[in-house]
């Protein structure tokens, strides 16, 4: 991949995650104690805890597990041929040594996923390892590791699928720019003050006019030859 090329990936996948993931995804302050300090592009943190909106706490988790993981992540020059910068940090009642156990399976993930968008893979590995740590996997559903996962890409890929439905909003100077390309391109040359004789009360061109054009074009590509 090219450098821009690149960057279009890495814009596009923070645009996809932010739609995804919304007030669990934020950008830190380039001043933030939490970010990752030699990090050339911006830092996001990604809010991951055991038990989701709909899932019901296990009897046995009275107390209610409430620890949350904090994934931070910053994009290399390079990703996704090159691997992203990330940290696994507490959010709220983790231990170090859980911190360094779900950094290397992350960092692993890492290096096994390049030249591909990985970032809400890695989110989803976290979610397993945070259901796994306090048995929510079986305790709160049926669902086997397989179908979890692929009910939660069901799940991106229609959100995706919506934002692609909302589209680019055309606005009257984004038209008119079009407008411009589109004349230039099939050699029409719009009507001035001069040819307003020629041209129809609300200032678009006439069919003679245009004709009349369109044929002057022709003959300047024939003498060409």
């Amino acid at each position: 991949m090219t450098p821009e090329e690149c960057a279009e990936e890495q814009a596009m996948e923070i645009e996809a995650l932010s739609s995804i993931l919304m007030d669990d995804m934020r950008a830190l302050p380039e001043d933030s104690g939490d970010g990752i300090a030699h990090a050339s592009t911006a830092c996001w943190c990604i809010e991951i805890s055991a038990y989701g909106d709909n899932d019901t706490i296990p009897d046995d988790d009275e107390g209610g597990d409430d620890a949350v993981l904090g994934l931070v992540f910053a994009h290399s020059a390079g990703y996704p041929e090159e691997a992203p910068l990330v940290k696994c940090r507490s959010v709220r009642g983790l231990r170090d040594g859980e911190l360094l156990e779900i950094q290397s399976r992350v960092q692993e993930q890492c290096e096994n996923s390049l030249g591909q968008a990985m970032i809400f893979d890695l989110v989803q590995t976290c979610k397993e390892w945070m259901r796994a740590r306090v048995g929510a996997s079986d305790a709160c559903d049926e669902e086997t590791e397989d179908e979890l996962k692929a009910r939660l890409e069901a799940e991106a890929e229609e959100r995706l699928r919506q934002m692609r439905l909302v589209g680019t909003p055309v606005t009257e100077e984004s038209f008119k720019s079009w407008e411009r390309s589109f004349m230039r391109e099939m050699r029409i040359v719009l009507p001035t003050d001069d040819d307003a004789n020629d041209a129809n009360t609300d200032g678009r061109m006439t069919g003679k006019r245009y004709f009349a054009t369109r044929t002057a074009a022709h003959d300047d590509d024939g003498d060409g030859d």
